[in-house]
């Protein structure tokens, strides 16, 4: 097997499908002055049988180097274990030789679980190291027609709370520029309300859907916007919460409770599998509030591993 760092075009080429939308050539260009230089590379046996896009940033290569996670790209998600092993061993001399330290976060392993724990137990027996491993939460679809014998007992109580207050709960037009706005300034508020980082901006969103699918959803309560979630078709059956959240003065009429099961409710009916929630803890270390709220919603647990070189 030997790597071969080719253009942008040719990357895009070797693959008919990418199994994530942060791994593909038009995400990866997107968010390209976010650093250096990107490092598309191909690892060949006869033909291509893996790849990885990488973000040149301060002395480091980065897989994601603007997204939640990245990892390798297969051709065939039943990618034989040899060529993993390889892939990686020509990573680690590719590191050696340019004097670059790398770092990859991988996908929650729910994702595509034989690929991922072929790639953990690769990583974890190389030269790279664990460098954190996180919580992420997911909600599986199947589960929703069974929804509240999957929460407990005060989850239960605070969802039928939430059916009391007359919420109206919408689906908006991710082309229209106000539709998107409005989902985004209920999002601008929570974050801002809790003290949390807002990283994208509006234009940012606006740019985003432009090559990913995106869904937004809005909470009114008498007239007013009160929460709302912006969500990314990331894989063939798996969408994922980007951001999601209600305003000041509304969570003891349990808005996010009704949130999301409506969101659950509607992705159910379609033919998502997965419904990623994104992690609960930052570097490995959890933060149990989030962690307790996902948990009480019915979400369920798997892990994101974080090598690095």
């Amino acid at each position: 097997m030997e790597l071969s760092r080719v253009s942008a075009k040719e990357y895009k080429n070797s693959f008919e499908a990418v199994f994530h939308v942060f791994n593909t050539v038009e995400f990866s260009e997107l968010n390209s002055d976010k650093c250096e230089s990107l490092h598309y590379l191909l690892f060949i046996d006869k033909k291509v049988r893996l790849g990885v896009v990488l973000g040149e940033r301060e002395n480091m290569l980065l897989s994601p180097f603007s997204a939640p996670f990245g990892g390798f790209t297969f051709v065939k998600s039943n990618t034989r274990l040899e060529y993993l092993e390889k892939a990686v061993k020509l990573l680690e001399d590719y590191a050696s030789k340019t004097g670059f330290l790398i770092r990859i976060s991988l996908p929650p392993s729910i994702y595509a679980p034989s690929f991922i724990a072929k790639e953990i137990g690769i990583f974890e027996r190389s030269r790279f190291g664990v460098q954190h491993i996180d919580l992420n939460y997911q909600f599986e679809t199947r589960d929703f027609f069974s929804y509240e014998e999957c929460i407990d007992r005060s989850a239960r109580k605070n969802l039928h709370n939430s059916f009391k207050q007359g919420f109206l709960f919408e689906k908006l037009n991710s082309e229209c520029v106000t539709d998107v706005e409005r989902v985004y300034d209920v999002i601008r508020v929570n974050r801002e309300s809790k003290g949390y980082p807002l990283r994208m901006s509006l234009q940012n969103v606006l740019n985003t859907i432009k090559i990913i699918k995106a869904d937004f959803f809005i909470l009114t309560h008498n007239g007013k916007d009160v929460a709302a979630a912006q969500v990314f078709h990331v894989a063939a059956d798996v969408v994922q919460v980007i951001y999601w959240g209600d305003i000041p003065g509304y969570t003891e009429l349990r808005a996010m409770n009704y949130l999301s099961y409506k969101v659950f409710e509607y992705y159910a009916t379609s033919k998502i599998r997965l419904i990623d929630i994104g992690p609960s803890s930052e570097n490995g270390i959890p933060n149990y509030g989030l962690c307790e709220f996902k948990e009480n919603i019915g979400c369920s647990v798997s892990l994101k591993y974080t090598f690095s070189l």
